[in-house]
């Protein structure tokens, strides 16, 4: 196990410990999609993924390229703002535009997902010259079982954070290489890969790339011209990439005051939660609400290991922190970022500092910045385990491969957890099943009143997600849609001129929207519309005559005369 090993070895020993671990998790129906969990996931945010990508699937092909008009109509949504990762999209309509078949990518993504990140990690070992078997094995096993990776189930695009771990090969390798062609290609096409999977990942990656830009120029590895020029070219890719992608100028201008909100707990990277090992800790640090998002304690097995190279790695960052210092700057900068400036430890909030409004609107395009220290997370593995087998002695590498099995036991919960999601199967449906499969077949539109967009208690929201997939499915078009930014019409140059009053216009416009949901529902619409209502607005005699209205489930739903589903009340 401390054998050297050629490069390709490594990376296969890799990949075959990341496959018995994703193996561990899902099985082979689950990731060919015929498991019952994909009839309806359990939780909303897969939910919309699904609704999202079969409406992409079965739409036309346009620009911009993930502009879907049957979703959120008559506006219309681009997929990029529901999470679907635009990637797997994408391969999957090109799939369908060829041989006429829908498929789900998603399992195999997954899959993937609990695959890559010990493969990359090896890359990582390979940049540095780390050549051992155990080595690769043991951060195989860090990276694949990060409490931050299996804390986001359910969120299927934040699963990709080998991502991460990849960029911070591609750093090590461009500070390596002379000629830098190929890797500023490869740069561009890594970060194009990386905004079309999520944006949060595609922030902190373009930050690595950056740094690799900048630390290539200290080093005299490139000159000034060629620095600017490189990231001139990058730059313009990657607009060219987002332009075609239609995000520009879209997306609205949520949130308004809610950075700092999904922050990291100073505590949250070294105090145990998940319950692995301390069963009286499963609970997580939130003090706000919201630092669910800012979750990333190491794991018990990491933070065992850090102790144990503790002194090699203070001295390793005293002599070669200048050979780092835009990584590390960067790293500094995520943190500071994740902690936000409402610095939190534990349940004392310790400072807070000043955000002027134009500055707390740019930091709250990214809201949930606990997220941020995922990189740092990943880096502080890379750190430990080529410092361990830079030099490796038995005994170090039998305690740092048994930290990684500690790792394994620390998060046996969360892994436990995915586990018996999938088991669960198909998840409850707030509305009986077959009576919104018949309604959705007969529509020409699937109208909701009030539409996710308006909802305010969780039985509406689900209802929504439902008929949402449900629609998307038969390919139906409808106006609710789900997304983490809604902008209701309001722009960022409404924000801009005015930044005091955001919060104030965004609720205006917000009330506006809901109310022409209802005076829609009330004028009626074409014989195939069909109006979902799940509230008691509008009641039935402000509803346009011509229109009657039959119960489903607990909800309505209402039609114009003449179509052979509706019924008297």
């Amino acid at each position: 196990m401390l054998a050297e090993l050629p490069a390709w070895q490594l990376l296969v020993l890799a990949a075959a410990t990341g496959l018995l671990w994703a193996t561990s998790l899902f099985d082979w129906s689950f990731v060919a999609v015929r498991h019952a969990f994909w009839q309806f996931p359990m939780g909303i945010d897969m939910q919309q993924v699904l609704a999202a990508y079969y409406y992409y699937v079965q739409s036309p092909w346009q620009l911009p390229l993930f502009y879907v008009s049957a979703l959120g109509a008559p506006t219309g949504t681009n997929i990029i703002f529901t999470d679907a990762v635009p990637i797997a999209a994408l391969a999957g309509k090109l799939i369908h535009s060829l041989i006429g078949v829908i498929i789900n990518p998603y399992g195999a993504f997954l899959l993937l997902c609990f695959i890559l990140p010990g493969v990359a990690m090896t890359f990582v070992l390979i940049a540095t010259r780390t050549r051992y078997a155990l080595a690769a094995v043991t951060g195989a096993i860090f990276a694949d079982a990060m409490p931050a990776l299996l804390w986001r189930w359910g969120d299927i695009a934040l699963e990709a954070q080998f991502l991460l771990i990849g960029a911070l090969a591609l750093y090590l390798f461009s500070l390596r290489a002379r000629c830098w062609r190929g890797l500023a290609a490869g740069w561009i096409g890594y970060l194009a890969l990386t905004y079309l999977t999520n944006i949060y990942l595609f922030a902190m990656v373009g930050a690595v790339w950056l740094c690799a830009v900048v630390q290539r120029e200290f080093a005299g590895l490139t000159t000034m011209r060629e620095a600017l020029a490189t990231r001139a070219l990058t730059v313009a890719a990657i607009a060219v990439v987002i332009a075609l992608g239609g995000q520009f100028g879209a997306g609205g201008a949520l949130p308004f005051a809610e950075y700092g909100h999904y922050s990291m707990n100073l505590l949250s990277p070294f105090v145990p939660q998940g319950g692995g090992v301390f069963y009286g800790m499963a609970g997580i640090i939130d003090t706000t609400g919201g630092q669910y998002e800012g979750f990333n304690y190491l794991g018990l097995g990491l933070l065992v290991a850090s102790v144990f190279v503790l002194p090699t790695e203070v001295g390793w960052l005293r002599h070669n922190a200048r050979r780092h210092t835009a990584l590390l700057i960067a790293c500094a900068a995520l943190t500071a970022v994740a902690v936000s400036h409402r610095v939190f430890l534990g349940h004392w909030l310790i400072l807070t500092l000043p955000m002027p409004d134009p500055l707390n609107h740019l930091f709250g395009i990214f809201r949930s910045s606990g997220r941020f220290f995922w990189l740092i997370g990943y880096a502080q593995i890379a750190v430990v385990v080529v410092l361990a087998y830079r030099r490796p002695r038995p005994g170090m590498a039998l305690c740092l491969f048994g930290a990684a099995l500690l790792q394994i036991c620390d998060v046996r919960p969360l892994h436990d957890h995915i586990v018996d999601t999938i088991a669960a199967g198909r998840g409850a449906e707030e509305l009986d099943h077959n009576e919104v499969a018949r309604l959705v077949a007969g529509a020409g539109m699937i109208e909701v009143a009030p539409s996710f967009q308006c909802s305010a208690s969780i039985k509406q929201i689900s209802a929504n997600v439902q008929l949402m997939l449900a629609a998307a499915r038969a390919d139906v078009p409808t106006n609710t849609v789900y997304m983490a930014r809604q902008s209701y019409g309001l722009g960022w140059w409404d924000v801009l001129r005015r930044p005091a009053r955001g919060a104030e216009m965004f609720e205006e416009h917000r009330s506006q929207y809901c109310q022409r949901e209802i005076e829609q529902v009330r004028n009626g619409g074409r014989p195939d519309d069909v109006f979902v209502l799940l509230s008691d607005r509008p009641r039935l005699e402000q509803i346009a005559p011509g229109v009657t209205c039959s119960r489903l489930s607990w909800a309505r739903y209402c039609q114009a005369h003449g179509n052979d589903q509706a019924g008297q009340q």
